[in-house]
């Protein structure tokens, strides 16, 4: 039985080319928008409805408030 020279890792680094620092930070910076987009996508739908339900209960006529007490 011949004897294994090489290992697994061995081999799979022989053949690996590194890559570059641009190509590298490019590639998170690329992600890092995805997950920003995403998540805007997500929040300013909601935001939206918040402000809209704040505004229109501003603007709807309620009852007549007392003024409050004044202690002296």
């Amino acid at each position: 039985m011949p004897a294994v020279r090489a290992t697994f890792r061995s081999r799979n680094h022989r053949n690996h080319r590194k890559e570059s620092k641009p190509l590298v930070v490019a590639i998170s910076v690329l992600q890092l928008g995805l997950v920003v987009v995403v998540w805007l996508l997500a929040l300013v739908p909601v935001a939206l409805m918040a402000l809209v339900a704040t505004v229109a209960a501003a603007l709807k006529p309620g009852p007549a408030k007392a003024p409050a007490p004044v202690d002296s």
